[in-house]
């Protein structure tokens, strides 16, 4: 894979991602090494973003701030799911956690003009 053109990688790579992520939903437990994993889909986005706001000029903000906004329409999305699915489900400290952030995102989006 080394020897391949960078844009073909990322195609190959963007495959096995999906088809780790088929599997893993399939998976009775977290196999050995999903940390490891995690960690290192972490910093690939950390990466990403940091090249995707340098790459595109003056409209690199919005584009960046576009992606991580429809990331978490995405992540509340599949929240609300959950929790629609599971109406007994138990209360977490994170629930708290997350109605505070989404709160205040809610008061500082309702600010802009």
């Amino acid at each position: 894979m080394a020897e391949e053109p960078l844009a073909q990688q990322l195609t190959v790579l963007g495959s096995l991602l999906a088809e780790v992520d088929n599997r893993l939903s399939r998976a009775p437990v977290a196999p050995v090494g999903l940390e490891d994993l995690k960690q290192s889909v972490d910093n690939l986005r950390t990466s990403m973003w940091a090249i995707l706001s340098a790459g595109h000029g003056l409209s690199a903000p919005a584009r960046v701030e576009r992606l991580k906004l429809k990331r978490a329409i995405e992540g509340l999305a599949a929240i609300q799911k959950d929790l629609a699915a599971r109406p007994r489900a138990p209360r977490y400290p994170e629930h708290a956690e997350l109605s505070a952030i989404a709160k205040a995102v809610v008061e500082q989006i309702g600010t802009l003009p």
